[in-house]
């Protein structure tokens, strides 16, 4: 058992949406996720996210990435929202690149950075909250 690690955290005050992933990530176990911060009573479409994937093992097909994207471009409405994909490793960054060469996604303007410094200026965040949201992501991994 891998002990996958699919978490997120709703920052209202940010506008702000968190996704963490730690270990295998899968298509199921991400779209459960998504899922998951949708129907949540706080979850907000004008959000913007900053997902995690420094501790990640992407598991995911050329074609899952595809079908990802095109399921979150649908399930997250028409609203046009910044998503900073944070990693660490050369692999990492190669599936996040397909998921922003996806010519479907028309609302969802991906990028990927390893800082979190680059993330928070892509989701237009002031970066005095940068030690505030490094915080909150050490919390997620617990």
């Amino acid at each position: 058992m891998n002990n996958s690690i699919y978490k997120y955290l709703i920052i209202k005050p940010l506008n702000l949406i968190i996704q963490f992933h730690q270990n295998d990530l899968t298509f199921e176990g991400l779209k459960k996720l998504k899922q998951s911060i949708i129907d949540d009573k706080d979850y907000d479409a004008n959000f913007n996210f900053i997902v995690d994937l420094r501790l990640s093992n992407i598991k995911m097909t050329p074609d899952e990435l595809l079908s990802y994207g095109n399921w979150v471009e649908d399930v997250l409405n028409d609203k046009r929202k910044q998503m900073a994909l944070l990693t660490s490793n050369p692999h990492q960054v190669t599936q996040a690149m397909l998921f922003k060469l996806n010519d479907n996604l028309k609302n969802l303007c991906y990028d990927v950075f390893c800082t979190t410094e680059g993330a928070l200026h892509h989701v237009d965040i002031d970066i005095s909250n940068m030690e505030f949201i490094e915080r909150e992501i050490e919390k997620l991994k617990s």
